[in-house]
């Protein structure tokens, strides 16, 4: 305690300026500061940060959102921006004038992820994200977040409302390569916003996501959205085309089937029919998702292709086959998904025990 006193001593030599007159730091202020150094703190726009001198969080380029440690520190918010590099775990980028709302014209924002050894994985969590709408067919041509890897299957390039989404990036195990994840905007009027977490996951870790999967749920029970899913916007797709992708959901410890239901009666809306829902090969001409040997009772062995606006005939799909996977699909025709204003899928699943 004495030494780190002595450092915290040297380290608050700077002087506060009170009431127009020069001060030095009270003995309590010092203790308190060194009681919550690097503690984890609030702002006062609710946004989180670390406690800090304010010297220390001029030094890391953060901005102070507010008081710490009583009054006598400020609560740092560091950002992880354009143009940054690093190699720390649960790093946050975010775009540079946050939490003020971001870039209002053409840019491209990109940071680098240096791989570190022992690590296969990364988790992308979208805290916020916000960025202009795709176009009529279904592609993110006025803005795009891009993840750049030489490893793994090419991830889909994202826009639109995804906040509360995740993505998992493989990394491999003899890959030294970094990640570049890249954010372009083209034109103004958008408000664009992302606060993007970055989790490094260790080779042979329980948190892992099995090979294939690009996003991973290990919950008995979770919310399941397409990206972008939203409400409607009148005469235009909202979805994205040419999806190919994977949902994997851990299977519990005595659980032998899952359900998958739609979270309002209206929240599934992927591909044709524009009335009703469809099954099996009916779906082949325009875009659905697969859940293998799904029926709507799971007494049987049912089809694995639904699509429309209603997954089958009460909005229920329920499956025993194993592992539990969700397979979603678009294809490049949106002329009728635009006529019909398709916005995508909110699904809940639930995983259902086995019956001795």
């Amino acid at each position: 305690m004495e030494i780190r006193l002595v450092i915290a001593v040297c380290f608050l030599t700077f002087f506060t300026l009170t009431k127009g007159q020069f001060q030095a730091p009270s003995f309590a202020g010092i203790l308190n500061l060194v009681r919550y150094q690097n503690s984890d703190c609030i702002g006062s726009n609710g946004l989180e940060g670390t406690c800090l001198s304010a010297a220390e969080c001029s030094n890391r380029k953060g901005s102070s959102i507010g008081n710490c440690a009583n009054g006598f520190g400020a609560c740092c918010l560091e950002k992880f921006t354009c143009g940054n590099i690093t190699s720390k775990n649960e790093t946050v980028f975010v775009h540079r004038n946050y939490p003020l709302d971001g870039e209002n014209d053409t840019d491209t924002c990109q940071v680098t992820i240096e791989k570190l050894t022992g690590v296969c994985q990364l988790r992308l969590d979208f805290l916020e994200f916000s960025l202009g709408q795709p176009d009529k067919n279904g592609q993110c041509t006025t803005d795009s977040f891009m993840v750049r890897t030489t490893i793994g299957e090419k991830l889909p390039v994202l826009c639109g409302e995804n906040s509360g989404q995740h993505l998992y990036v493989d990394l491999g195990r003899g890959s030294v390569n970094p990640v570049v994840l890249s954010v372009v905007s083209n034109g103004n009027n958008v408000t664009r916003r992302w606060k993007i977490k970055i989790s490094m996951i260790k080779c042979n870790s329980l948190d892992m996501a099995p090979p294939g999967c690009l996003q991973y749920h290990r919950k008995s029970n979770d919310l399941v959205r397409s990206f972008n899913w939203g409400p409607k916007i009148n005469g235009q797709v909202r979805y994205l085309s040419n999806l190919r992708y994977t949902v994997c959901t851990r299977v519990e410890e005595n659980f032998c089937a899952i359900k998958w239901e739609t979270e309002t009666p209206n929240s599934f809306s992927w591909g044709l029919p524009p009335t009703g829902g469809s099954k099996g090969s009916d779906c082949n001409n325009d875009d659905f998702i697969c859940i293998s040997q799904g029926s709507s009772n799971g007494l049987t062995v049912g089809e694995d292709r639904f699509c429309g606006v209603k997954l089958i005939d009460n909005n229920v799909i329920i499956t025993k086959a194993r592992p539990f996977l969700l397979l979603v699909k678009s294809d490049a025709n949106t002329t009728m998904n635009n006529k019909y204003s398709q916005n995508g899928f909110s699904l809940r699943y639930t995983q259902l025990p086995c019956v001795i």
